[in-house]
């Protein structure tokens, strides 16, 4: 074993990825966890989407392949419905994967912490700046943006009220259920995504409001799409992500959504923080480049809070175009059953042409400073 005193705050997806990785050099870190058991306090579906992972395919088997990490999904997702305000358009294929999150035993947290052997320390709230004084390395873990705040590196991207429930009914497995209207959604969009065929999570994610106004929304959301479902439990949350100029200061390092690892677009980042994580297990043993290694990573996350930005300026006229537009048969293919890295592509060609905003219906400008 290494003698080499590693901390980690934080016992979600990217901090046991981290400890795991460290694990496969030789290392056995302290790991600092502030709930009482790993797993969100909730049950929740989570999703990895092949669209935005490009160019790799099927990222649970590569996070198994490349860093080690075992991850059993609740399913394949294999078709993504989205529901404007003028049509339901549908795609199909090797989308990704649907994984349980919280405390259950196929929860992702679960999953990886059963193939740890680092204990954790359970109720402790951590403080990185103590721990770095008394560890040669440090990992912040804990998904809030405080360390990245404190080090003047953060940029908030994201920041939305969510509110969802657990439901019962019949389901498609292999199906997510999108639905976008900005009277209920503003830029944000309700969806569903299945546990099981008699369970579902539904949540509605809408940004840059008061807490107090999230039962309006939520309400106006099920009287729009007419849904009555049998519901079993409700939770709300604030989601805050962002992105950051640096992912490591001296010897403290910033993973998951702590280091700007979740997209700003449809807030995923499992398989990005993951990765990440392990990366920076892989950097502290081995005495490598960590925010060179992650570097592309950051690129992409840059490159979808520019599509982010772009998506933003749209009403649901211009949404309603965009979606009927990526669902046209042939664009249907090159973007879900190809390997192109369409997130760069659109940023890198289409978000750069003068023309482009002229050439998209329901583009709204931006507001003015006044407003």
């Amino acid at each position: 074993m290494i003698l080499l005193r590693v901390a980690i705050i934080g016992a979600g997806p990217s901090g046991l990825a981290c400890a795991l990785a460290l694990e496969q050099r030789g290392i056995e870190p302290d790991i600092f966890e502030r709930s009482y058991r790993v797993g969100l306090p909730i049950s929740a579906v989570g999703a990895t989407m092949q669209l935005f992972e490009r160019p790799h395919k099927g990222q649970l088997d590569l996070l198994e392949r490349k860093f080690g990490l075992q991850i059993k999904p609740l399913a394949r997702m294999r078709r993504l419905v989205m529901h404007t305000t003028k049509r339901a358009a549908m795609v199909g294929g090797k989308l990704g994967y649907f994984v349980e999150r919280g405390q259950g035993s196929s929860a992702v947290e679960v999953q990886l912490s059963k193939q740890l052997k680092s204990r954790i320390k359970f109720n402790i709230e951590a403080d990185y700046r103590e721990l770095a004084r008394e560890y040669e390395h440090v990992v912040v873990a804990d998904g809030s943006s405080m360390a990245a705040r404190d080090f003047k590196i953060w940029e908030t991207t994201v920041s939305a009220w969510v509110k969802g429930a657990i439901i019962l009914g019949r389901f498609e497995p292999e199906t997510m259920i999108m639905h976008f209207d900005t009277g209920y959604a503003k830029h944000g969009y309700g969806h569903l995504a299945p546990f099981s065929r008699e369970k579902a999570m539904l949540v509605l994610v809408v940004p840059d409001i008061n807490r107090r106004d999230l039962s309006t929304y939520w309400d106006r959301f099920m009287d729009k799409e007419k849904m009555h479902p049998e519901v079993v439990e409700t939770f709300e949350w604030h989601h805050t992500s962002g992105l950051t100029s640096r992912q490591r200061m001296d010897n403290v390092y910033l993973v998951g959504n702590a280091g700007g690892f979740t997209d700003g677009f449809f807030g995923l980042g499992l398989f990005t923080g993951m990765s990440g994580a392990a990366l920076a297990g892989r950097a502290i043993a081995e005495g490598l480049d960590y925010e060179k290694m992650v570097r592309p990573i950051m690129e992409k996350m840059q490159r979808i809070q520019k599509l982010r930005e772009t998506f933003n300026s749209l009403n649901n006229g211009g949404i309603d175009h965009l979606v009927r537009f990526i669902t046209l048969p042939l664009v249907r293919q090159a973007i879900y059953n190809s390997n192109i890295d369409v997130v760069s592509f659109i940023a890198d060609t289409l978000l750069k042409r003068r023309d482009f905003k002229k050439n998209l219906p329901g583009l709204r400008p931006p507001a003015s400073k006044k407003e």
